[in-house]
């Protein structure tokens, strides 16, 4: 089965028991949305999308679809929309062939920016789908209750 490597392992590979064929190059996902909306952000989210799933077909791994948004609406209404957007991507992967047991979805609302949301660009950067991708399905399982466990403790549910 190939793993996941670091890219800043890869020099140690020679010293690990993976060779190069048990690696394998982890394809990114990141899919944008309108404002307040689970209505991609331009055509080319489709292509993104069709090209993780094929990843994910040619592969072992799995992968949990994270939503996110910006702060421009309450943090509960964020966070149902979140796990909207994040539920889209996961049934588009499945309908594009991607087993439904390699793919997982959670929705974060507005608690990881990575942009500043006092700006229209930030704001739109923050509206996003990622995807974080694992090993095993041990790997997810065990990523999803640090996160559940995360958000729980903070405001991003309680509204």
């Amino acid at each position: 089965m190939k793993k996941i490597i670091v890219s800043t392992l890869v020099g140690f590979i020679g010293a690990a028991s993976l060779s190069a064929a048990d690696c394998v190059m982890v394809k990114d996902l990141n899919v944008q949305f309108k404002n307040a909306s689970t209505v991609y952000a331009d055509s080319s989210e489709m292509k993104e999308i069709r090209e993780y799933a094929q990843f994910l077909k040619e592969t072992d791994l799995y992968t949990v679809i994270e939503g996110h948004t910006s702060s421009l609406s309450g943090a509960k209404y964020n966070y149902d929309l979140s796990n909207r957007r994040a539920t889209k991507v996961r049934a588009e992967l499945i309908r594009l062939g991607v087993s439904p047991s390699k793919v997982r979805a959670m929705g974060f609302g507005e608690s990881t920016p990575l942009y500043n949301n006092n700006t229209e660009s930030g704001a739109a950067q923050n509206r996003r789908v990622i995807g974080e991708v694992f090993n095993s399905a041990t790997e997810v399982s065990n990523y999803l209750a640090t996160q559940k466990s995360r958000i729980a403790n903070t405001k991003y549910q309680e509204q």
